[in-house]
């Protein structure tokens, strides 16, 4: 029997992709799961995929699964495929390495992040705020969970250190969809995503949630 497991993003509940896949899912809040990501002192795992998957009761190996993530969910999403190796891997605003680094030059400015790690911890419901609106989405404290500012600032930490390259083309051709105007994930991130993967890359109208207002999945693409 198939079954579809969704990571959502950074900082949003997962159910924001509800219609994406039209209900028929299981929605993972990486929030909730990010502190179990690191050692101390805030250094991220080495194995964090297999406790992903560990946590999330995957089957590691071949099996019937459509895994997909949003955003940092894709992240999580392309990991947790390496070793479940699912029937379909679908990916959202997806990038392999969120940080600009010498040899990777579509991540966001490292400082940039160091500004959202300060500020969160100063004022919590600004910064995601600001981020929602950025996403493209609407922020209303009473629709979202009350993420701690340790939940919060783990996610920001694993931004910073995760890195998925070198990448390889796994045994699932990847299906990669990104939003023409999305301001937190470039573009040229995802296609570059894309091509070290042999995968297949969309390019639909929106911004970072470009899945909002629009129908999904796209003509022609079965999820």
């Amino acid at each position: 029997m198939k079954r579809t497991i969704v990571f959502g993003g950074w900082a949003v509940p997962p159910d924001v992709l509800v219609d994406v896949f039209w209900g028929g899912a299981e929605y993972i809040d990486i929030n909730f799961m990010m502190p179990k990501l690191f050692d101390k002192p805030r250094c991220l795992k080495d194995n964090w995929a297999e406790v992903v998957v560990r946590e999330c009761k995957l089957t590691p190996g071949a099996a019937y699964y459509v895994i997909a993530g949003w955003s940092t969910g894709a992240i999580i999403a392309y990991a947790a495929a390496q070793i479940c190796v699912p029937k379909k891997l679908i990916l959202l605003s997806a990038t392999p390495c969120f940080c600009r680094k010498d040899d990777y030059r579509f991540g966001s400015r490292p400082e940039s992040l160091e500004r959202m790690i300060g500020a969160i911890e100063l004022d919590k419901h600004t910064v995601l705020q600001s981020f929602y609106e950025w996403s493209g989405l609407h922020y209303d404290t009473a629709m979202i969970p009350d993420y701690s500012v340790e939940e919060l600032l783990f996610g920001l930490e694993f931004l910073r250190q995760v890195d998925l390259r070198p990448l390889t083309p796994p045994q699932v051709r990847p299906l990669f969809l990104h939003g023409v105007n999305d301001s937190v994930i470039p573009m040229a991130a995802s296609k570059y995503f894309c091509e070290e993967t042999g995968g297949e890359h969309i390019e639909l109208n929106g911004g970072h949630a470009f899945f909002t207002g629009q129908r999904m999945p796209p003509e022609g693409v079965e999820f």
